[in-house]
């Protein structure tokens, strides 16, 4: 009963795990929403991948600098460039974006010709000063990558998550400086926090089942306040999903039946869902019913020796009369699974 919640956050811990390898592109929290007051975003034509000249808002834009690798050609360029009212470049998430989307082809060309065509795209979009400013935070970020990746080369994969994290912080402010750490990972870090606290909930045995799930639950409650009503009902739906399977799986494992797995769900989620995942079962236990009898009658069939190849098909056909469309359907692809299943056994 421990690992209620825990299986729900492997995918976040492994994240966090592999913090320490360089990131590809980061979210993008602020799509759609305009520069702050006295910041101007510089403009995107396409990315500088060919075509006529634009005039965005600081004057002509180059579509100039190398080729891009090959796996990003056909795509628009991702991110975006910010100077303030003084024609200072200001560090933002969207421009860690777009570093990134050029780094993505790390591996496809060398490491001076990506910086060539970040450089390029940084020229093409900002005044000269802003450019300088740039490109120095882009050597530092560079920089900040390959460090990261020699201390991931060296980090036990099962290492304290917390102090990877601290580390990780600790070096980002060092390389990058206060305001473009804080730019580039904020939100990173912020996450990680709170999966690294899900992870002390989830590990207390001192608490019960339901006390942790209701303090993970107040965590992610917290994190996605501002989201739409229907997002955070639709999210932890999810959760509450996944946390009852595997509690659910633990309880049989340990020779628990129906009684006790339905006491756990109108504990965790109420009499209303712990009604709904019983009519669920029940229609799940039929529908395992009616596949069973259909396999053990083409068995049967299959086994008659009174009836040809056409005698024995035609009965088999028959057998599917009781089944819709779609159920011929899940029917076939569990044939399928069970045919791949078996070969792959006696290979």
């Amino acid at each position: 009963m421990r690992r209620v919640v825990a299986v729900a956050l492997v995918g976040a811990l492994v994240l966090l795990a592999a913090a320490l390898r360089p990131r590809g592109t980061p979210e993008r929290p602020g799509d759609g929403a305009p520069p702050a007051p006295g910041l101007v975003a510089t403009d995107d034509d396409g990315g500088g991948d060919g075509g006529t000249a634009a005039r965005g808002p600081l004057g002509p834009v180059r579509p100039d600098g190398p080729a891009k690798p090959r796996s990003l050609r056909g795509s628009r360029v991702d991110g975006g460039l910010v100077v303030d009212a003084d024609g200072r470049f200001v560090p933002t998430i969207d421009a860690r974006r777009l570093f990134d989307y050029f780094l993505s082809g790390t591996g496809e060309m060398p490491d001076d010709a990506l910086r060539a065509r970040i450089v390029a795209e940084i020229e093409r979009r900002l005044p000269p000063d802003a450019a300088r400013e740039a490109i120095a935070l882009l050597d530092r970020y560079l920089a900040y990558r390959e460090r990261v990746r020699v201390l991931a080369a060296s980090a036990p994969a099962d290492g304290d998550l917390d102090g990877r994290l601290a580390m990780l912080e600790a070096l980002r402010r060092e390389m990058l400086g206060d305001d473009a750490a804080a730019a580039f990972f904020a939100e990173e870090e912020t996450h990680a926090r709170r999966v690294l606290e899900i992870r002390r909930i989830t590990a207390d045995g001192s608490l019960s089942v339901e006390e942790r799930a209701a303090r993970v639950e107040a965590l992610y409650a917290a994190a996605e306040a501002d989201l739409p009503p229907e997002t955070r009902e639709a999210r932890a739906a999810g959760r509450l999903a996944i946390a009852l399977r595997d509690a659910e799986a633990e309880i049989r494992a340990n020779g628990g039946g129906a009684p006790e797995i339905q006491a756990l769900r109108e504990r965790l989620g109420g009499p209303g869902v712990a009604a709904r995942l019983a009519d669920l079962d029940a229609r799940r236990a039929e529908w395992l019913r009616r596949v069973d009898s259909l396999r053990t009658e083409r068995e049967r069939i299959a086994a008659d020796p009174t009836l040809d190849e056409a005698a024995r098909a035609e009965a088999t056909a028959q057998l599917l009369d009781g089944f819709t469309t779609s159920e011929r359907r899940r029917i076939e692809a569990l044939d399928r699974l069970a045919a791949e299943s078996e070969a792959n056994a006696t290979r």
